[in-house]
């Protein structure tokens, strides 16, 4: 086997140089620069504000750039106490100001004589203020209850064509007549020219299966109704003669009245009229409608 050859500079002597290299760099970093002692070198200083409460202190530059986490080397060189609060002592205040007090060689003011001179004097009449008389209570009468309708009479002929709440009907025998229906609420009427209206009902003259092409073909009958539910109120009836073609002075319609209210109860009645050829429409009748079915039909 060969020999080694031994070497000066090998790894434990070069471990040695190195540490003691750190060691000195390490000393030559803490120990303060400059001729003053390390004692009045200024390294950090800490001080307490006893009138506002508050904290101080000055950091030299080397400590701005540190945050939470860093190690930092600090040697307590010297410190003070704070100075402590000196405690004033309690005033006392004295009063010297005497209460005066009533000599007892002073004798008492004697008020019996103007107590006799004020009761000499004439007392003043007091007026006398005569308390307002309370009015007599004016009793109003009760406002008079309001008339009950009468029961409509029940119907007994065919119901409607067509399921619903409340119709109002006309018909007549020729289709070559135009007759036009009007039912009117307030101000607002439902008839050929406006069919819908949610506070009267809805136009019907029986011509659904003709509304898919659009022509008005000629019937003998017209209807205002209303399907969900009954609208109460007061209804006016009118129809107009607008044109007949065989020529007549007067055709006669047939009309009906129909509800049907609660428990499914119809009530109706029929009435006729006669119309004549005329520009303006003709009053038929009023009808005043509760909620419940029951009506008023006045002519």
């Amino acid at each position: 086997m060969a020999r080694r050859s031994n070497s000066l500079f090998n790894l434990s002597f070069l471990d040695l140089l190195t540490s003691a290299l750190g060691a000195i760099i390490f000393l030559f970093i803490i120990t303060p620069k400059g001729g003053d002692s390390a004692s009045k070198v200024q390294q950090a200083m800490v001080f307490f504000d006893t009138t506002q409460m508050k904290i101080h202190g000055e950091l030299p530059d080397s400590l701005l750039y540190k945050t939470a986490g860093d190690t930092l080397l600090m040697v307590l060189l010297d410190h003070k106490d704070l100075p402590k609060e000196k405690k004033e002592p309690k005033r006392i205040f004295a009063f010297n100001e005497k209460k005066e007090t009533p000599k007892a060689t002073e004798k008492p003011i004697n008020k019996a004589p103007i107590k006799k001179e004020l009761e000499k004097k004439p007392k003043p009449e007091e007026k006398k203020v005569e308390k307002p008389k309370p009015e007599p209570k004016t009793t109003v009468p009760p406002a008079p209850s309001p008339k009950p309708i009468p029961s409509a009479p029940i119907f007994k002929g065919d119901a409607p064509s067509v399921p619903c709440k409340v119709s109002f009907e006309v018909s007549w025998a020729d289709v070559t007549d135009n007759i036009d229906l009007f039912v009117c609420r307030g101000s607002s009427c439902v008839y050929g020219g406006r069919k819908k209206d949610r506070n009267v009902g809805q136009w019907d003259s029986g011509k659904a299966r003709n509304r898919l092409f659009g022509n008005d073909l000629r019937t003998n009958q017209e209807a205002i109704r209303q399907y969900d539910n009954i609208i109460p109120g007061e209804y006016k009836l009118y129809a107009q003669l607008k044109e007949s073609k065989q020529k007549k002075s007067s055709v006669t319609i047939n009309g009906l009245i129909f509800t049907k209210g609660k428990s499914n109860i119809q009530r109706g009645e029929t009435f006729t009229k006669t119309l004549k050829v005329t520009k303006d429409r003709v009053y038929i009748g009023t009808v005043i409608l509760q909620a419940d079915g029951n009506y008023q039909f006045k002519k």
